[in-house]
């Protein structure tokens, strides 16, 4: 299970900035985070971390940076080891250790003063004895001799304190990451001699974090938890609530005092378990396969307790959607909204020859779920509807539009007058069944229309726990740069069809050539979000155009083919309706089976000057770039994908190009033309 779960922990640590750095130049930061992670700091703030250590806490710190960081518990008789250390004292177990490993010393006078500070030779000779150094490898007297052989190691790196300097928390936690990474006296890492993972001088955070993680557990009623988070997630998003609910699933780390909460549930009739029905390790429920994480969860689905291929349920999802908990008869209540994406009838000969009409659908939370339906009902793609299920099995029912309007805030957690549910799911979705769920922050600051909504449901709290939205924030389309396009008109004077090579637009936009009232009125006002234009408004444009841009017009007519570049291949798409992009960036809109539904051209602008996350033009408006946007260099009619470190504002001409939807009035695409 544990293993299961290191991708995701390798995502928490994003959460904990640690820079990759040699050694001999190890940051302050990534020493801290290592060392939170590991149990040794639990302070936040940086006056709390310029706090001087004791000498008791740093026998603590040693401990738990040695083997006998899983054995301190054990030592629950300490006894009178000094005048000053008895039972009572604090940190007394790891002052054991550290005295009897030899790393930290008692005084002549039978004291050991735990609570003096510790002292930057004292630290020194402490990790030096951890790496197995006695008093006879160094040469000359202490401190000098040990002071000079922790500077040959790299023990001193990033610290900057002098003889008989007290150290700080922050000091102690560089001069022990220093000490996990450097080598040792027999000639290996040390911190891989103690079980951890170094790799390239860095210690491996998520290997500990799998090792510190607790769980999974199954809320129930009344439960308190151990400890009392500072951060939580819930779902893997960052939540300000550590509440329970019955049947959460959940997961806590003592050392970064930190807690993750998963509600989320997978309920529908079981179809198939594997690798066999006694002993599965998976089980695909509603058409979606899971990986069981629970020998509750494999028993009671196992031929052995009766269930198995047949049985409803409802399974509790962890980390990585891993069922950890199992729900039966009638304890099975779970509803699902979404679209239709397919709908597909087959036969069956199973009791005689009949049809089975199979229906997928894709739920709020991202997941396509298969339903079997009456075969004599239609479920046209698209439509809203909802899964319910229960004790008797699934229910698929359409549902009618509930719309709802208001501004959208993220921080906040609301939509107009309603507040949102902390697990809320958002699916921003086209009319032809595709979708895709939508981060809260993507919508934030956000005034949605009703038009924009097409459904919401509500929790027993009366917050927004669901919502389908209709085209709001662009997502769902596929953006590239159009190469190629030739309509499906024959011209008998050429005996050909229209071809165009769009390059020549591109070039003179990226030139400066077009510019002005062309470039606002052709993309402002003609183009827009119906996908299409028709034969006979192009034929007026071209009536009142000329040159270039008029000859394009005039060719438009019926269908045309179209090739574009997506990311590093090129697509050719045959339709049977013209759309309106005649260059540079557009949009795509596909149904769930790939068909092309719908092509729309992009807004583009020019560009002075490119930031982390944004860009702005030439008339001083800036506009954010999107979290996938594609880069191409543009040249001789070719598109080149390629890094946006790679070019820059003084180089090159720069095309933004912009989609129009509610939420969206991104960057796209970016098309680069050499200035040279």
């Amino acid at each position: 299970m544990k293993k299961r779960l290191l991708s995701l922990l390798l995502a928490v640590c994003i959460l904990l900035p640690v820079l990759a750095l040699p050694a001999a130049a190890v940051n302050s930061n990534t020493a801290i985070q290592t060392a939170r992670t590991m149990g040794l700091l639990t302070a936040q703030t940086t006056e709390e971390l310029n706090a001087q250590v004791t000498r008791g806490e740093f026998a603590r710190m040693l401990t738990l940076v040695s083997a006998y960081r899983e054995t301190v518990n054990e030592q629950t008789q300490v006894g009178s080891l000094f005048t000053d250390v008895n039972s009572d004292t604090a940190y007394a177990p790891y002052i054991r250790i550290a005295v009897q490993q030899g790393w930290l010393n008692g005084y002549t006078d039978g004291s050991f003063r735990p609570g003096d500070p510790v002292t930057l030779e004292v630290a020194c000779n402490a990790a030096l004895k951890l790496l197995g150094y006695a008093a006879t490898d160094f040469t000359g007297a202490f401190p000098a001799a040990q002071l000079n052989k922790a500077t040959e190691l790299g023990l001193r790196s990033g610290l900057n304190r002098s003889q008989g300097e007290a150290m700080t928390l922050t000091d102690c936690a560089v001069l022990l990451y220093n000490t996990l990474t450097a080598t040792n006296k027999s000639g290996s890492v040390y911190g891989n001699t103690i079980g951890l993972t170094i790799s390239d001088g860095q210690v491996d955070t998520s290997s500990i974090l799998a090792a510190s993680l607790k769980g999974p557990f199954i809320a129930q009623a009344g439960d308190v938890l151990p400890i009392t988070p500072t951060t939580v997630y819930r779902n893997g998003e960052v939540s300000d609530s550590a509440e329970l609910h019955v049947n959460d699933v959940y997961y806590y780390s003592e050392s970064l005092n930190s807690l993750w909460i998963y509600t989320n549930k997978a309920a529908g009739r079981i179809t198939a378990v594997a690798p066999n029905a006694s002993a599965p390790t998976s089980v695909t429920v509603a058409g979606v396969t899971y990986q069981i994480g629970s020998t509750d969860v494999a028993y009671r689905i196992s031929s052995l307790s009766g269930g198995g291929v047949g049985q409803v349920v409802t399974l509790l999802l962890g980390m990585e959607d891993v069922a950890v908990g199992i729900l039966t008869g009638e304890e099975v209540d779970q509803s699902y909204y979404g679209v239709v994406q397919s709908s597909n009838r087959s036969l069956v000969v199973d009791n005689g020859a009949d049809i089975m009409q199979t229906v997928k659908v894709l739920c709020t939370d991202g997941t396509v779920r298969s339903v079997r339906v009456d075969k004599n009902l239609n479920y046209p793609t698209g439509w809203l509807v909802s899964i319910t299920t229960g004790a008797d099995g699934e229910t698929l029912a359409s549902i009618a539009k509930k719309q709802i309007s208001g501004l959208f805030s993220a921080s906040n957690h609301t939509l107009g007058e309603y507040k949102l549910a902390d697990d809320v799911e958002i699916l921003d979705t086209t009319p032809e069944g595709s979708g895709k769920t939508i981060r809260l922050d993507r919508l934030d600051g956000v005034t949605l229309s009703d038009n924009d909504v097409r459904y919401y449901a509500l929790n027993d709290q009366g917050e927004i726990s669901r919502l389908v939205l209709n085209d709001v924030t662009g997502d769902v389309w596929t953006y590239g740069c159009l190469t190629a396009w030739s309509t499906n008109k024959y011209n008998s004077a050429t005996d050909s069809l229209t071809k165009l090579q769009p390059s020549d637009v591109l070039m003179k936009m990226a030139s400066g050539l077009l510019t002005g009232s062309l470039l606002n009125d052709i993309w402002n006002e003609l183009t827009g979000r119906t996908g299409r234009w028709t034969s006979l408004a192009l034929g007026l444009v071209a009536d009142n155009t000329s040159g270039l841009v008029s000859t394009i017009f005039g060719t438009i007519a019926g269908g045309a083919n179209y090739t574009y570049m997506t990311g590093t291949s090129a697509t050719t798409s045959t339709t049977d309706v013209l759309y309106p992009v005649l260059t540079g960036g557009i949009g795509v809109r596909y149904e769930a089976n790939g068909a092309v539904r719908g092509m729309v051209q992009l807004q583009p602008v020019l560009i002075d000057s490119l930031g982390a996350a944004k860009v702005t033009t030439s008339t001083g408006e800036t506009y954010e770039t999107a979290d996938d946007m594609q880069v191409y260099l543009w040249h001789m009619g070719v598109y080149y994908p390629t890094l946006l470190p790679t070019i820059n504002s003084d180089d090159y001409f720069l095309i933004g190009w912009v989609d129009s939807c509610t939420a969206g009035h991104q960057v796209r695409v970016l098309t680069a033309l050499k200035k040279d």
